[in-house]
């Protein structure tokens, strides 16, 4: 076993109150995406400031690098809004 793989833990975040566990800390808002299901550009991802929060979240960027913690909450809505829209 290699030093890397000694040192190497599990980050357990939520997206869409669903726990992931994932092997990096560091990742971009299009992978977090990618590893949470949700395939192609048409989705919108937030990082929330615990469950609930009351703001909505703050919008991630496809190419934003995210420093993940334990324990981060995220949500991902479609990308186009159109909720009601006729």
């Amino acid at each position: 076993m290699t030093q890397a793989q000694k040192t190497e833990k599990k980050i357990e975040v939520f997206v869409n109150r669903r726990k992931l566990e994932l092997h990096q800390a560091e990742i971009t808002g299009a992978e977090l995406l990618k590893v949470a299901g949700f395939e192609g550009n048409d989705w919108d991802l937030f990082q929330l400031k615990g469950e609930g929060d009351p703001t909505g979240g703050q919008l991630i960027q496809a190419d934003q690098v995210l420093h993940l913690k334990n324990g981060e909450r995220f949500r991902v809505i479609p990308g186009n809004r159109t909720f009601g829209a006729r």
